[in-house]
């Protein structure tokens, strides 16, 4: 009895839908972000504010968007596998009626006939399901997360590209603001003879160039706003807060050497057991089907007699013609296969968690020395300036110190990206999908 309620409570569980757009998380996040309290996360954020953080968008992204909606629904297909293997320890009950024409009685006979079937071993068919049903349920969680990973990247990535596309937009915008200034000036030393016409037309070339970079920057950041709505789901008009100091992680690498946090590890690790059940199951091939049989035919008429029977059925296998052999070889293979497949994606794991560390690591040294030089091209520029007062310096010296600031600034801009992105890409190949919560 007690078992028979706990297939019955199994048969009656059931997962909710994705509902999109409803400000709830579901219960298929949280049973997989377990250690992450994202219900609590979703709480935390202010939508007044209407300015958001990487974890934030990724948060509200579990709720705005598809992609992550259709690897969740694949969870629900696991989840109704798996009481679909429970059902096949349950009794099989049918009724069948006939009816005959003619209507004289003859070799066959009209009637009801009610059967019943209980299986109790069909080699380890029922047990290798329900166990298989399981672990594939457990693999599309470890999908899930890895996508989830994934996409994580996919929305820091595109919340620092529209920050540094954005720090590029306001260079470019102050740079045509110089240049024309500057070339103001220079149409006006021309007119007094102090400068070649030529000067001014290299000028305003340089405008024109510039002019255009800020209409396609402009357009950029554009595109990569629109990007990021598709990624989050996050509609209306919102601003961003690209800080990734949340995400930093210890760069000793003492935490390197623990994979299993990492989905891929997981699954790999999953597959395995999987494909170690299967080979179970071929060797229950060798086993014998009991099953209780049992079948009851009332009489409808005189003619008619009542009959039923009832008894244990044992169906042992003696020559399958090889295939249970070759089915046990197949299945052997496949664990192999698994085993190697959990080793290749462990090396490829260390591999990718140390090609993230030094990236990390040489970022930082990279974003320091484009800052060094965008201060030094800064010093230079007001050099210039000065030297133009003095009258010691062109007016095309000082474009020219501009767009060298420019360029040193742009460059900047980009390793500071380049030292972000790889600060979140270090802490994704650690296994990570949330910074510690605030306390």
């Amino acid at each position: 009895m007690r078992y028979a309620a706990i297939l019955l409570i199994a048969l009656h569980c059931r997962s909710a839908p994705v509902t999109l757009g409803d400000n709830k998380i579901e219960p298929v996040y949280e049973q997989i972000l377990r250690e992450s309290s994202v219900k609590k996360r979703l709480a935390d954020i202010d939508f007044n504010a209407r300015n958001f953080t990487i974890e934030e968008l990724f948060v509200l992204s579990l709720d705005r968007t598809e992609q992550l909606a259709i690897a969740a629904e694949r969870t629900t297909i696991a989840d109704a596998t798996v009481r679909r293997s429970y059902g096949a320890w349950l009794p099989r009950l049918s009724v069948t009626a006939a009816q005959y024409a003619p209507l004289t009685p003859g070799f066959v006979v009209p009637g009801v006939r009610f059967t019943a079937r209980q299986n109790i071993m069909t080699g380890l068919t029922e047990y290798g399901n329900v166990v298989g049903a399981r672990l594939t349920r457990v693999a599309e969680e470890q999908n899930l997360r890895a996508e989830m990973s994934a996409h994580l990247l996919n929305v820091a990535d595109a919340v620092l590209q529209l920050k540094l596309n954005h720090e590029l937009t306001e260079q470019t915008a102050e740079a045509v603001r110089l240049t024309q200034s500057n070339l103001a000036e220079i149409r006006r030393r021309v007119s007094i003879g102090r400068n070649k016409r030529g000067d001014a037309l290299k000028a305003e070339a340089r405008l024109r160039q510039k002019q255009a970079d800020l209409l396609a920057a402009e357009e950029r950041e554009a595109q990569l706003k629109r990007y990021l709505v598709f990624l989050t789901g996050v509609l209306g008009e919102f601003s961003v807060n690209a800080d990734t100091a949340p995400f930093t992680r210890d760069l000793t690498g003492k935490e390197e050497a623990d994979i299993s946090r990492r989905a891929d590890i997981a699954l790999g690790k999953t597959m395995l057991d999987l494909r170690k059940n299967e080979l179970l199951a071929a060797h229950g091939g060798h086993l014998p089907n009991i099953y209780l049989d049992g079948s009851y035919r009332p009489a409808l008429d005189a003619s008619q007699t009542t009959s039923y029977f009832g008894g244990v059925v044992a169906e042992v296998p003696f020559f399958q013609g090889g295939q249970v052999v070759e089915n046990q070889n197949i299945a052997a293979s496949r664990v192999r296969q698994a085993e190697l497949e959990l080793k290749r994606a462990e090396r490829k794991a260390r591999t990718e968690l140390e090609d993230a560390r030094e990236a990390y690591l040489k970022a930082a040294g990279e974003r320091t020395a484009y800052t060094e030089s965008a201060d030094a091209a800064e010093k230079n520029y007001r050099a210039q300036l000065s030297d133009l007062r003095l009258s010691l310096a062109t007016t095309l010296d000082v474009i020219q110190a501009m767009e060298d600031l420019q360029l040193a600034r742009a460059s900047r801009a980009s390793a500071e990206y380049r030292e972000a992105i790889a600060r979140m890409r270090y802490f994704v190949a650690l296994g990570f999908l949330f910074p510690e919560p605030k306390r």
